[in-house]
């Protein structure tokens, strides 16, 4: 038997062996869950501009702003560019590879040794084309190329993920800059009607009209009120900073207001009302559950590559180009040169390297399973607790709003009956008091709903379309 044919019964052999002791191919399609019914209805569209539905140019001018600045977001759509760039570089070892050399040397050797002859000075100049090629037999090559991609659609989703996290973020300190500006002008009014009111009973005390309790009592709850000021204007400093570093501002602009007055002054946000029998399916459109779905499919397609490396390598390489000792003969006919091989090479014995490397890829694709499966359930948690704090922010601000309007009316009230000697003026203050402290609380729940309604459109992936839901 010829060398040739023991040498392929060997590497036949060799292979077989491998073969033998290979791991089980990876997964990577997401596991089967123990999901809600409404989970297998048609997909729902999820819009990802849902900070728009709040009717607010200054809003969105804001989050439109944050999402071209912020600075977490860009090392996000920079990690986003790496993995796209590793994506093309396993996709073109999928390729043939074209390299040229082009190589000169001269040399001199002895003329007193024993096989000196002719010259001693000699000249070879080389000019050829290189090609070389791995025939993916196994799908190794491929399967690195689809965990590639699947990382690059985790990232993206991830990318995703933070986009609405930094939306909400914009969204809950404009309602909050807006109801503390609210809250602002609420104490601010109250303070300027109790000076001008505190200068007109200092005349009436001089003038012994009224006693000086009455005096005092005024001015209590003028440094009561004004104290509230001070407090104010912090926060709504405090507020602003933390929204000019979502903006991705830089620090010298972090002095400069981040919203204007005027868009300060306005309304708070509209809150469009929850349709409903929300699909659970909108969960599926997560960013963070996408992320992990992908993470999964990746983890599986790295086993899957770990589990061909067991199986020989086939590589084609090929030569032809020109070779001379004069430049000048370098493209005659003569001086053609070419040459072709293939190659196998199959793993024998490696010190456990490939099957530590196996078990590690599979020890990653279970993580993955697991962080998927936590994903959808924390996914179901989340949009969860965000429906029941929207709905109790709802009811907070009708109850808010209902108690404010009670008060007003009351502190009117009590005011006619000071004006009839029928109260006393600690009664008006008080009343006063309560009155102007539950309109600042309703601004505050208004906050809250506004918060609410931007953390809901999170975890549900964005938003919901009131025209599919219809259709169901």
């Amino acid at each position: 038997m010829s060398r040739t044919n023991l040498s392929l019964e060997a590497l036949a052999c060799a292979a077989l062996l491998g073969a033998c002791a290979l791991p089980p191919p990876g997964r990577g399609a997401a596991p089967a869950l123990e999901l809600p019914t409404s989970a297998t209805t048609a997909p729902t569209a999820v819009a990802l501009d849902w900070w728009t539905t709040f009717n607010d140019p200054a809003l969105t001018a804001l989050v439109t702003e944050a999402l071209a600045n912020n600075r977490d977001l860009g090392r996000a759509v920079a990690r986003i560019d790496e993995s796209r760039a590793l994506l093309q570089s396993a996709r073109s070892d999928l390729l043939p590879s074209l390299t040229a050399d082009i190589a000169g040397s001269r040399q001199r050797v002895t003329e007193t040794g024993s096989f000196s002859q002719g010259s001693p000075t000699r000249s070879n100049v080389r000019a050829a084309l290189n090609a070389s090629y791995e025939v993916d037999l196994w799908s190794r090559l491929a399967k690195a190329s689809a965990a590639a991609r699947a990382e690059l659609l985790a990232l993206t989703s991830t990318r995703d993920a933070l986009v609405g996290v930094i939306s909400v973020q914009v969204v809950q300190a404009y309602a909050s800059l807006q109801a503390q500006d609210q809250q602002r002008q609420l104490f601010g009014a109250a303070v300027d009607a109790q000076r001008d009111s505190l200068r007109l009973q200092g005349l009436r005390a001089a003038a012994g009209d009224i006693g000086e309790l009455d005096l005092r009592q005024l001015e209590a709850e003028l440094a009561a009120n004004e104290a509230q000021l001070p407090r104010l204007e912090r926060s709504i400093g405090e507020t602003e900073r933390a929204l000019a570093v979502l903006l991705g501002r830089s620090p010298r602009a972090l002095i400069e207001q981040a919203v204007p007055r005027a868009a300060l002054s306005a309304a708070l946000p509209n809150v469009a009302p929850v349709p409903a029998g929300l699909p659970s399916d909108l969960l599926q459109h997560r960013p963070d559950v996408q992320a992990a779905q992908a993470r999964l499919a990746a983890a599986g397609a790295r086993v899957d590559a770990a589990r061909a490396a067991y199986f020989p390598r086939i590589a084609l390489t090929a030569s032809l180009g020109r070779e001379s000792a004069d430049l000048s003969r370098l493209f005659d006919g003569p001086s053609l040169v070419w040459n072709a091989l293939a190659s196998a090479t199959q793993p024998i014995w490696g010190a456990g390297q490939l099957d530590a490397q196996s078990d590690a890829a599979r020890a990653r694709e279970r993580i993955a399973e697991l962080d998927y499966r936590d994903s959808v359930a924390n996914a179901f948690a989340d949009a969860r607790n965000a429906l029941g704090a929207r709905s109790e922010a709802a009811q907070s601000l009708r109850l808010a709003q209902a108690r404010g309007s009670a008060l007003a009316r009351a502190a009117e009230l009590t005011r006619l009956r000071y004006n009839g000697g029928e109260a006393s003026r600690l009664q008006w203050i008080e009343a006063e008091r309560a009155a102007l402290n539950a309109q600042a609380q309703q601004a505050d729940a208004h906050r809250a709903l506004v918060a609410a309604q931007a953390d809901l459109y999170r975890a549900l992936g964005g938003g919901w379309n009131a025209e599919r839901l219809a259709e169901r």
